[in-house]
């Protein structure tokens, strides 16, 4: 009895937590909660941001050694001279008048700042009508690109190793010594035929690429834009998209003004005549992100070349990037 009349009066003096500590350990559990959340979503923002960005360099430098590597070959035909002509042959679907895709005598073209409505209209006064003008990006450029491919498909007689055996039809141009270069159709399975094994013949496949911005990559209105090319494919122009998330396109040609084969000045819409004395281009790329960036404003200018593009005040990271290329088939002897 009196172990608890004791227990009960050393008790009287225990107590819990006041109202005011009470609060100020709220207080302070949200403070520390809340200073969680923050870091936890900083170090989310700078992931994602990483990732769009390094998704975006990558894609950059696609596209743009893509289009390097096209414009340096333009008008490389299985490498006889720039001077002999070869007579263009229509095929099945062309993307323009004139029997257009094999006419190699206009090897690079370009539609400077497309302003949409119409089909696109090339400095050369071709008019692209295989193109679906709609879903062009404005104020955006077009090239244009023909050559062959950089190696033979049978070379003195000789298949090449990368040379299937597809019965799919394609076209080529036929070098055989003492006759002129012309284009023939025929089967790659053909080129391994033993009749095709003659010292002086070669055939080089056909390439002719017109390269775009397209609004959308993979269906209409999904607002991602992307970097787009329109083929010869067997015996008709087809398109399909290469690099996603390539906003804009500007190419910029350097003109040759007193055939000494380095250019003098750079121009963003040549003539018909100065695209005949380009000697380089300049390549820009806007690239956009896939996704926007919460709690990020793109309130940034972007200089592509000559052209100023405006910020557009939303979510998405935005750089640009650029190269410099020789056009080494339309460098003109010198000496």
């Amino acid at each position: 009895m009196g172990f608890w009349r004791r227990a009960l009066n050393g008790n009287r003096f225990a107590r819990g937590l006041t109202l005011v500590e009470l609060l100020v350990a709220l207080l302070l559990g949200l403070l520390l909660s809340a200073g969680m959340v923050s870091a936890y979503l900083v170090a989310k923002r700078n992931y994602y941001f990483e990732e769009e960005m390094a998704r975006m360099q990558e894609n950059g430098r696609y596209a743009i050694r893509l289009l390097s590597r096209e414009l340096a070959m333009a008008g490389f035909y299985g490498g006889i001279p720039a001077s002999v002509e070869f007579v263009p042959l229509p095929v099945g679907a062309d993307c323009s008048e004139g029997d257009w895709a094999l006419a190699g005598a206009v090897p690079l073209d370009l539609v400077d700042d497309y302003g949409g409505q119409s089909p696109p209209l090339t400095q050369h006064q071709v008019e692209l009508s295989c193109l679906d003008h709609t879903a062009i990006a404005p104020d955006t450029d077009l090239i244009a690109v023909k050559r062959t491919a950089a190696e033979a498909s049978l070379l003195r007689g000789v298949p090449a190793s990368t040379l299937t055996s597809s019965t799919v039809e394609g076209w080529y141009l036929r070098l055989l010594y003492g006759i002129a270069p012309q284009w023939e159709k025929l089967r790659p399975l053909d080129l391994r035929d033993a009749s095709y094994a003659l010292p002086s013949l070669s055939y080089w496949e056909a390439i002719t690429r017109i390269f775009f911005i397209r609004t959308y990559s993979t269906e209409s209105g999904d607002n991602l834009p992307g970097l787009c090319m329109e083929a010869l494919a067997g015996d008709e122009m087809t398109a399909r998209c290469l690099v996603e998330g390539v906003e804009n396109l500007q190419v910029e040609f350097g003109i040759d003004t007193d055939d000494d084969g380095t250019p003098n000045q750079y121009m963003a819409a040549p003539t018909e005549q100065e695209m005949g004395n380009a000697v380089t281009a300049r390549v820009y790329l806007l690239l956009r992100s896939i996704g926007t960036l919460p709690g990020y404003q793109d309130d940034k200018t972007y200089h592509l070349g000559q052209k100023v593009l405006p910020a557009e005040h939303d979510g998405y990271l935005r750089r640009v990037i650029s190269s410099t290329v020789v056009l080494r088939n339309q460098i003109p002897p010198t000496g």
